[in-house]
Order: structure tokens, then sequence, then C-alpha cells
């Protein structure tokens, strides 16, 4: 079984850590804004074609009628109306894991079940 999220090598210094690049752009343009949704646990309370509205994940809504947030499948994109919380999909996994994006691009893709893009310069 590969590997699918590598841990960071502490050789070169104490510090500095070497780790490696992930390709931001490919895990946003194959991992969708559904996917992320799903994942979460995401019930919209109403939709309009690619407009869902609903609780909000990051700031955890009690509200079950809640529609502060509010997200376009289309263009991949969220806005929390009530938290301010807004982006992709992979800045709605980190904002709701308490992640930065760099660790939370390797949490989504062990928790899909993904290989990391990692960033080939050679």
């Amino acid at each position: 079984m590969p590997l699918l999220c590598p841990r960071v090598e502490e050789k070169a210094e104490e510090n500095n850590p070497i780790m490696p690049g992930v390709d931001f752009n490919l895990l946003r343009a194959e991992i969708t804004m559904q996917q992320v949704l799903d994942h979460l646990g995401f019930a919209a309370t109403s939709r309009t074609g690619e407009q869902l509205h609903g609780p909000c994940p990051v700031h955890r809504s009690t509200s079950a009628g809640s529609r502060s947030f509010s997200v376009n499948l289309a263009t991949g994109r969220y806005d929390c109306h009530k938290c301010s919380s807004h982006g992709n999909q992979l800045e709605l996994w980190s904002a709701v894991r308490g992640l930065p994006l760099y660790e939370a691009a390797l949490d989504l893709c062990q928790t899909l079940g993904r290989e990391v893009p990692w960033i080939k310069r050679w």
C-alpha cells in the first residue's frame, strides 16, 4: 500500500524541515467542492441551481434552518455571511479541520484515499 502522506524529513536542520511541495492547483482541480461537503456532512437547507445554502460547517451553526453559509458548486467557492469564512474547497477543509493549508491538503488526500499530487521539480 503506497504511503499517501509521507512524514516531513527533518535531516536538513532542526528548525528548517524539508517539506515536499503539493500541487495545490491540481488538487483543487481533482477534488470537487461537493466531495468536501459530503465528507463534512453538510446538509443544504435550500438549493437554487448550483447554489446551496445551509448551516456553516466552519462555525458550526446550530440552527437547523440556517442559511448563513452559501456555496456555489459550479465555481467551487463558499462564503459564510456570519463568520466571514470564504474560499475554495481546500480552504473550507482547512478552516473546518483547523489546519494550515499544507496539512489540510495532506489530510484531505488521506481522507479521500487519494495520492497527494506532489510537485516534481526534477
